[in-house]
């Protein structure tokens, strides 16, 4: 009887140790060893879970693409203006020619003065600050009629924009003799057109009857 007692007592005892082992321990934490935690990478990949993309590969967008500048600049591009290097002296339109109608028309020279004549005591001069532009022409009749040649109407187109009538006085003064006659088949005569304009403006075309263009070679 006094056996059994002190086995009972024993075994109580034994157990009042192991639990007081046991908390005093606390829980323990079981580590994976490498080839378990690739097994569980493996597995949790398969599942089809994903870790969240770090703030850099969410913003980086699809692979391979690029993100375009905000304001590119065109290729080629040249915002400087070019329009005011342009140098078209008188002379540029010597040997020039054009059409009109039935004529030829070719600019023999062409030159800037401040007075005009026509040698015989008939002349004329621009206004202050002004002077003429002096076109010389050789004109045909290339046609099968008399026809007379007149170039009323005509004007000029300056380097900057601005549009001058010719100046029917001043041709007068130099060509009133070919302004009120005929002009017969395979004939060429020789005359004026004249324009008056503020000095140093050059011309980028000539329009002969407002028409028939002559530009600079």
């Amino acid at each position: 009887m006094a056996v059994t007692l002190l086995a009972v007592f024993l075994a109580g005892a034994l157990c009042a140790i192991t639990v007081i082992a046991v908390a005093l321990i606390g829980p323990h934490t079981i580590g994976l060893t490498g080839a378990e935690q690739e097994q569980n990478s493996t597995s949790q990949e398969e599942s089809g879970g994903a870790s969240d993309p770090t703030p850099e590969e969410d913003g980086e967008g699809a692979e391979g693409t690029e993100t375009p500048p905000e304001h590119p600049d065109p290729p080629g591009e040249d915002d400087s203006d070019h329009s005011s290097s342009q140098d078209v002296p008188p002379s540029a339109y010597d040997g020039a020619s054009t059409t009109m109608g039935q004529f030829r028309v070719d600019c023999e020279v062409a030159y800037t003065d401040t007075s005009i004549t026509d040698g015989m005591g008939s002349h004329a001069s621009p206004s202050a600050g002004q002077e003429y532009h002096i076109y010389r022409l050789h004109v045909t009749n290339q046609g099968d009629t008399h026809q007379m040649f007149d170039v009323y109407g005509s004007t000029a187109l300056s380097t900057d924009g601005q549009q001058f009538l010719h100046d029917e006085h001043a041709e007068e003064t130099v060509a009133w003799d070919y302004f009120w006659e005929d002009i017969a088949p395979g004939e060429t005569v020789t005359t004026y057109v004249v324009f008056t304009a503020p000095k140093g403006v050059q011309f980028s075309e000539v329009r002969l009857g407002g028409t028939a263009l002559l530009s600079p070679r």
